[in-house]
């Protein structure tokens, strides 16, 4: 998302088109913590969340929905990139850990709030074909 946002400000991509990169990067969080996060990829995106959540750029209304502040996005994924690739870059063990601890739990308003979207939604599709499945 940081790089969408170099292309946007460089113009190599139409600036009134970044709303809905961050709508479709937050949607995707949502798509994808929605499995859980006791694997890599949802514990990743549940971080992310967290740390956007807390900086003001993702915000739960009274009603239970989520809402974008595209104002704060900007300043908040620059810092959210610039914490963990400082992590990475250091290899800061401890601070890592803590990134963990902080942000790697799914908060129980979203769990919720998930729970009651998705209930009737399929986690997988099974495809119907209008061809033979045995291509003997």
């Amino acid at each position: 998302m940081f790089g969408l946002k170099w292309l946007v400000d460089h113009g190599a991509l139409p600036k009134e088109k970044l709303e809905e990169f961050y709508a479709s990067y937050v949607g995707g969080m949502f798509r994808t913590v929605r499995f859980g996060v006791a694997e890599a990829h949802g514990q990743a995106e549940m971080m992310e969340f967290n740390y956007l959540s807390e900086r003001g750029a993702v915000k739960r209304e009274t009603s239970g929905r989520y809402v974008i502040e595209y104002d704060k996005m900007p300043q908040a994924v620059a810092d959210l990139a610039k914490e963990l690739l400082e992590i990475e870059a250091t290899g800061d063990r401890r601070r890592a850990e803590n990134w963990f601890q902080t942000y790697g739990r799914m908060p129980g308003d979203l769990k919720l709030a998930l729970e009651k979207k998705t209930s009737d939604i399929p986690v997988d599709v099974d495809p119907v074909f209008s061809f033979q499945r045995d291509l003997k």
